[in-house]
């Protein structure tokens, strides 16, 4: 099965810098246009199902990435974002030494925010979810999700720690192939 993992489509939060981990905000006019522009590259795929994130960023992109798809779309609490805990909804210069610890993550598996949720936990969540859609009867799935669950999955499948910082959060509507 081929699989074509994509991020969400910019947001208003990335726009101003606030860190959405698990909380939301709304696509903004250009994560809108990535969403629908990206929907028209993948056609060439001929994708048969999308499967998103079941937060409303993800979920906002794969109804506009499915416009020209018109594909049955499913959701899963196992692609959400990697959770920051209390660093969520903070702007850079409102989490004083919470964006230290953040930004220490490539670093360790675990991060010293409280609440937040180490890159091993993430691992579990992905290896889950390879594990539901083994048994799909498809050749070729869109899934969209989010970048640090992505990163998170390109360093394991290169060879690397889960938190390395070595494969880069893939940008708004990147995507990258996988085969399963």
């Amino acid at each position: 099965m081929r699989i074509l993992f994509c991020r969400h489509g910019e947001t208003q939060w990335n726009k101003l810098g606030k860190l959405q981990g698990h909380l939301d905000s709304e696509l903004s006019q250009e994560g809108v246009e990535q969403a629908r522009l990206l929907g028209q590259h993948l056609l060439r795929y001929q994708p048969e199902l999308i499967i998103s994130s079941d937060l409303g960023r993800a979920q906002s992109t794969a109804v506009l990435v499915n416009e020209g798809l018109k594909l049955s779309t499913l959701s899963s609490s196992l692609l959400r974002e990697r959770c920051f805990g209390e660093l969520q909804g903070l702007l850079r210069e409102e989490g004083d030494d919470r964006w230290h610890a953040y930004d220490q993550r490539f670093d360790t598996n675990h991060i010293d925010i409280h609440n937040a949720e180490s890159a091993t936990a993430v691992l579990g969540r992905i290896e889950k979810f390879f594990a539901c859609i083994e048994s799909l009867n498809v050749n070729t799935l869109v899934v969209i999700g989010h970048g640090e669950w992505l990163r998170v999955l390109q360093n394991v499948a290169n060879g690397l720690a889960p938190w390395s910082n070595q494969r880069p959060v893939p940008g708004n509507c990147e995507y990258f192939e996988f085969m399963l």
